[in-house]
């Protein structure tokens, strides 16, 4: 169980925080993993995904968000991703296939450098 998280707010309802579970829980770590970008997270400047050298470099980029998903709690495997970079608007098109314990989850999710 976590904190829900919406548009980067954390909701309240009569003074309490909202909890999220399950596939919700799966869904929300997988857009924070996304657009999670390395170095950022001053708890563990280790933790994200290098989307500047990523951007350089396909196979690596892609080979670190994998790695990003597979770490979530509940995700088994990634099964299929796919990633388009938009030059024009600097944004970062994810589309990925996930094998989890609550079954398949697929993900898409734009991440904005700009």
């Amino acid at each position: 169980m976590d904190i829900l998280m919406q548009n980067n707010r954390l909701p309240m309802v009569n003074g309490d925080f909202q909890l999220v579970s399950g596939v919700d829980e799966i869904k929300q770590h997988v857009i924070v993993a996304l657009n999670t970008f390395f170095g950022d997270w001053i708890l563990d400047f280790e933790k994200g995904i290098d989307y500047a050298y990523g951007f350089r470099h396909d196979e690596f980029l892609e080979y670190d968000i994998k790695n990003q998903l597979s770490g979530i709690d509940g995700v088994l495997s990634v099964d299929d991703l796919t990633m388009e970079y938009d030059k024009e608007n600097l944004v970062m098109k994810v589309t990925a296939s996930l094998n989890t314990t609550y079954g398949r989850l697929d993900v898409r999710n734009t991440i904005n450098r700009g």
